[in-house]
């Protein structure tokens, strides 16, 4: 499977595995959102084949689950928001807004990440302006289904991974610079003016069989690679192993928002 990173370099990943999904298959989705056992407010925010996490002032958890064809063209994305107060559910939810507006015209792109990156990015910039505030944004991590082809984009440190053939591996790339214990984000949408948004952007074959895992940093700070590989590595419904998922990030302390979005293509 090759992917194709940015503007002028191809990741090769797994080339022996590169196989033409059938054009009849099914995206099969499952998506789970939490606010965890700590934070107050939910940050975190989603896109789901038309699904969105529509209260922000609500710290229930949201879920959904069903199919789409392969060839609709669909989009499925995390969102998590940053900005204290109430900035960053509010920045997640105009992503995730941006999103549901934006795929209603998704038809007159073959690949549409980028321009919706970029307008969810004018979007928050000029929530922030008109609510007088410093910064607001969001990481994204994108993924975008169309007919044997997948498209990926993310931005900050909310991941994409695949798992094929029993491995687990992440596509996205990690936008951090790490100090210590802390961490900080050097790109997300929302960025101010005079800096550069910077997304990272790839394309492959979406392969029957193969699932993939959008998720927040509450399931990654919590759970090893090895262990999210462990819980999804199975043939049970997918609603029941993004569920899985978000339990085992709060079993190990749940403290920050939890999303878990998992995609698998079904015949």
């Amino acid at each position: 499977m090759v992917l194709q990173g940015g503007s002028d370099h191809t990741r090769t990943i797994n080339p022996d595995k590169e196989v033409s999904a059938v054009r009849k298959n099914k995206v099969e989705y499952a998506v789970v959102c939490s606010t965890g056992k700590i934070r107050r407010n939910n940050e975190d925010n989603f896109y789901c084949a038309g699904h969105l996490r529509e209260d922000v002032n609500s710290t229930a958890d949201v879920a959904f689950s069903g199919k789409v064809d392969a060839d609709a063209n669909e989009l499925f994305a995390v969102f998590d928001g940053m900005g204290g107060e109430a900035c960053g559910e509010v920045a997640s939810f105009v992503a995730a807004n941006v999103s549901l507006a934006f795929t209603r015209e998704k038809d007159a792109y073959r690949e549409y990440l980028k321009p919706l990156a970029a307008q969810i990015n004018q979007r928050i910039c000029q929530e922030t302006e008109a609510r007088s505030l410093v910064l607001m944004g969001t990481t994204a991590a994108m993924l975008q289904v169309c007919g044997d082809e997948i498209f990926i984009l993310n931005s900050g440190d909310s991941r994409i991974y695949r798992l094929s053939g029993h491995e687990l591996e992440q596509l996205s790339t990690e936008h951090i610079v790490v100090s210590g214990s802390s961490k900080a984000i050097t790109q997300f949408l929302g960025m101010p003016e005079g800096y550069e948004p910077a997304p990272y952007a790839a394309r492959g074959r979406y392969r029957s069989g193969d699932m993939y895992l959008l998720c927040s940093d509450g399931v990654t700070d919590m759970l090893t690679d090895e262990e999210i590989c462990r819980i999804i590595d199975d043939r049970m419904d997918l609603d029941v192993l993004a569920r899985a998922l978000a339990d085992a990030a709060l079993d190990r302390g749940g403290v920050d928002n939890i999303t878990a979005l998992l995609l698998r293509l079904t015949k």
